[in-house]
């Protein structure tokens, strides 16, 4: 059985840099402990990695946040606190996708090539829950049609605490497993 754990844009910026918020630096050691312990179960895991150019404040995303952020190569652009050694070393059952806006078009083939195919299970956490959370998890859905999908809102965070609920509201109204702690 195939079980995937997505991280999603768990970077320097929207933690402690250009968009950081406090509760995604409460996040740090619950996600870092949730990824070691996937991966000692056997999950693979997946690190979507929020990807911007010189050219941001002249696409759609940036014409609607204008901060740039997550410049590539930056520092900002880099996972955050004892997520980032994940970055410093290859290791079997881990990967990176970078992605140039909210929702990863590359996501359900880079999913695959991690998986060795379809995924029985996905458990999805990271930052920020009512924009590149949920767009990760429409297109995981929109992929993987008979997937088992959980969204853990315990390592999940959003700059504001009532855009979290809505957002875990509306993906349960779509369907999606909300838990809290491990299964």
């Amino acid at each position: 059985m195939s079980k995937l754990l997505c991280v999603v844009d768990y970077q320097v910026d929207f933690v402690s840099g250009a968009l950081g918020f406090e509760a995604a630096r409460a996040l740090e050691a619950p996600l870092a402990n949730r990824v070691k312990q996937a991966l000692t179960e056997g999950w693979q895991v997946l690190f979507t990695r929020d990807t911007h150019g010189a050219d941001y404040l002249t696409s759609r995303e940036g014409r609607f946040l204008p901060l740039p952020h997550c410049l590539k190569g930056s520092e900002g652009w880099h996972l955050y606190g004892q997520l980032a050694e994940y970055e410093q070393a290859v290791l079997p059952g881990v990967a990176f996708l970078d992605k140039p806006t909210f929702g990863a078009e590359g996501l359900p083939a880079a999913v695959r090539a991690l998986c060795g195919g379809e995924p029985e299970e996905i458990e999805v956490c990271g930052v920020v829950t009512n924009i590149c959370v949920v767009s990760n998890a429409i297109v995981l859905h929109s992929a993987f049609l008979n997937a088992d999908i959980t969204v853990r809102s315990d390592l999940c965070a959003a700059g504001d605490p009532a855009d979290h609920e809505n957002a875990l509201r509306l993906l349960k109204g779509m369907g999606y497993r909300i838990a809290e702690g491990s299964r």
